[in-house]
């Protein structure tokens, strides 16, 4: 029995440079999207080879000026999509923006216009020699005036999905003394509390035990710093996401990430399991200790 192709579905994400090609493909793959960006055209007919034979069905490429040593080798690359389309789901997507607005971006990230020299001229260029792939798109999105959570539901929207609004938050504990971890968005420091490491009876223990948690909630500043931090959660994490934010990773250290921050995680963490109605019911929260190197 053939495989119905017509079940898989590749997105071309083309358009200019700096106007939300990067940040389509990461909004797609959020969506469970195998992407690829800035796919040689060289490569094309051995990916779409590839891709008719993978058990993957969605992908979406990256294609645009960098992709191809002259402007004939993309409209190559354009025509083995268009060929293809009566085979597969094949939608072109043109991310578009006005000059003003990538002049803006361009000299706020510093970073240098694939086409080189002056700017301006660079974005001008651009524009013309695109204007051809702009014409022969399904959907033409303009990111000029949009933020990252209105370009993703524009996104979604066009290439007509729905967001899967799956939230990742993940509460972390760690030790100052190993380096703060560079994926944690907020961090809370722990090392005012009263330490548990100088009570004999409990410093063989880690914060994962009863009797340590036990021992750092028995003190009023301990409560008062809880109570803090499940109300800046409530307040927070709603406006986060709201912005389209998907990954959130709160870390909680301490001198040596052993009992205080392993402490407050597990409690902040059974505090949002309990209260996933702050992001909706579509959350996963999981609960990580970095440094933890005692077992009892």
């Amino acid at each position: 029995m053939k495989k119905n192709m017509k079940n898989k579905r590749l997105i071309i994400v083309s358009g200019l440079s700096g106007a939300g090609k990067s940040q389509a493909l990461n909004i797609l793959e959020d969506e469970g999207y195998f992407c690829i960006d800035n796919l040689p055209v060289e490569l094309m007919s051995k990916f779409v080879d590839l891709f008719k034979h993978t058990k993957r069905t969605n992908f979406a490429i990256g294609l645009d000026i960098r992709s191809a040593q002259n402007l004939n080798d993309l409209k190559k690359a354009f025509k083995i999509v268009s060929f293809e389309k009566s085979k597969v789901d094949v939608l072109k997507l043109f991310m578009d923006a006005d000059e003003k607005s990538l002049i803006k971006r361009f000299s706020e990230t510093r970073r240098r216009h694939p086409l080189g020299g002056n700017l301006v001229e660079a974005i001008k260029k651009e524009k013309t020699l695109l204007e051809e792939f702009k014409k022969e798109a399904d959907y033409v999105i303009n990111s000029s005036s949009l933020n990252l959570s209105e370009l993703k539901l524009c996104v979604l929207k066009t290439i007509n999905l729905k967001t899967s609004g799956k939230i990742n938050i993940t509460v972390m504990s760690f030790g100052y003394k190993y380096g703060l971890p560079i994926n944690a968005d907020i961090i809370l420091d722990t090392r005012f509390l009263p330490n548990p490491n100088y009570v004999e009876k409990l410093k063989n223990y880690t914060g994962k035990h009863k009797k340590v948690q036990e021992y750092v909630l028995s003190f009023e500043l301990t409560e008062k710093f809880i109570l803090h931090i499940e109300n800046l959660l409530r307040f927070i994490l709603p406006n986060f996401f709201s912005e389209g934010k998907n990954y959130l990773t709160i870390a909680f250290g301490c001198t040596g990430g052993q009992h205080r921050s392993v402490a407050l995680a597990q409690i902040i963490y059974k505090f949002l399991i309990s209260q996933k109605d702050i992001c909706g019911s579509n959350t996963e929260i999981s609960l990580y200790h970095r440094d933890v190197t005692y077992y009892e």
